[in-house]
């Protein structure tokens, strides 16, 4: 039986609603740690959902770098959880120059991967961001106008689209291979879709909305990549398709898109999966369809939309939207990531160029031009 002596953990209906360390020693932060670790994973299933929360709150500052590295960060725990990999990531920033050459976990290395886009559905490439050079990848197996994409441990999840009929279907790239392939031996999705949007939160890939070939939808599922399952979720408030998805602080975001009768939406919503719950936030200052979104430094990027080139940013502490300078062109259909502290930009309809938004000097900068010009392609940083 672990006895957590530095801690106090109240829990109601199973579920942690305070986790507090009293004032201890540097000497038994990484016992701190490692019994978080130990909590979580005495009940798993139950437990993994919480333990974001539970590691915002140790002090990873307290640890050392070889703690960092050669535990921490080997921690499936830790590696499953984007919010998790972006403060250990954060806390390594400073150091990073003394640690010994590790794996790259995804967002940390200076290459991003793009995957079709109009016309050029099937075509792949790496850009790297320091070089600004391209390198050709494999094509995917098929032709998915619209689909979705996430990088779960350096495997590329490429799902849904369509090409005259809607796809349930998913293929994988693994880039942990010498000679990555794209792999078709995958469950499907419950749900056919395209114009959906799609993240990462706490080891589980999230979908929601989109179309079928029948309508919009409301409708979410979730992907256990290590149990091979999906499960359905609570549907989102209203239907959205061409939409984005986001995850932050144990939270799923979902903002703008087209509801029924091809109402742009500026509404925006959050889903909890400790209550499996959807709530409404306060509404984007524009009505953003057809957009992409990223988090960075606590903020929710909403970027560009049809015949937008505006781009607003909502504070998770003040729960606020804030006007963002705009990008250098319009972009509807546009896709972005982040890469070392800034925001990348690929693409959209009519649009050819690649630019970065850096937070620091609050501008944005092209970077270079594609070889051509593609509309909602998927991107990645890898």
């Amino acid at each position: 039986m672990l006895v957590v002596r530095f801690c106090k953990i109240r829990l109601i209906s199973n579920k942690i609603t305070r986790f507090k360390f009293s004032n201890v020693s540097d000497s038994i932060h990484e016992e701190k740690y490692r019994s978080a670790v130990a909590w979580a994973l005495y009940d798993f299933d139950e437990r993994r959902k919480n333990f974001s929360d539970l590691f915002h709150l140790i002090q990873l500052e307290n640890l050392s770098k070889d703690f960092l590295i050669k535990v921490v960060q080997k921690e499936k725990l830790v590696c499953n959880s984007t919010d998790c990999m972006q403060l250990l990531v954060t806390s390594l920033v400073s150091r990073i120059s003394e640690a010994p050459a590790c794996k790259a976990k995804p967002g940390q290395s200076d290459e991003i991967l793009m995957i079709g886009g109009w016309k050029y559905e099937r075509c792949v490439a790496k850009f790297n961001t320091k070089t600004i050079q391209w390198s050709i990848m494999p094509d995917t197996n098929i032709v998915r106008r619209w689909p979705s994409a996430v990088n779960y441990n350096q495997q590329i999840l490429l799902m849904g689209g369509k090409q005259g009929t809607c796809y349930n279907s998913v293929d994988m790239l693994d880039l942990n291979d010498e000679n990555p392939k794209w792999d078709s031996n995958l469950p499907s999705m419950g749900e056919k879709r395209f114009g959906f949007a799609s993240t990462l939160l706490d080891g589980l890939v999230y979908c929601a909305g989109g179309n079928n070939d029948t309508g919009r939808l409301s409708s979410c599922e979730s992907y256990h990549p290590e149990e091979r399952k999906w499960s359905s979720i609570k549907n989102m408030n209203i239907k959205r398709s061409s939409h984005a998805l986001v995850s932050a602080r144990g939270l799923l975001y979902a903002l703008g898109g087209i509801g029924d009768g091809y109402n742009k939406a500026n509404t925006a919503e959050f889903y909890d999966p400790r209550n499996g719950k959807w709530e409404y936030i306060p509404p984007m200052k524009t009505c953003r369809y057809e957009l992409t979104a990223v988090v960075l430094n606590n903020e929710i990027y909403a970027i560009g939309g049809k015949f937008l080139s505006s781009v607003e940013k909502y504070n998770l502490d003040t729960k606020t939207w804030i006007d963002v300078p705009s990008m250098n062109e319009r972009r509807n259909g546009g896709s972005a990531c982040v890469v070392d502290g800034l925001i990348w930009v690929f693409g959209g309809y009519g649009a050819k160029t690649v630019e970065f938004y850096d937070p620091a000097i609050n501008k944005w900068q092209v970077s270079t031009n594609m070889d051509r010009k593609r509309s909602g392609p998927c991107v990645l940083s890898i």
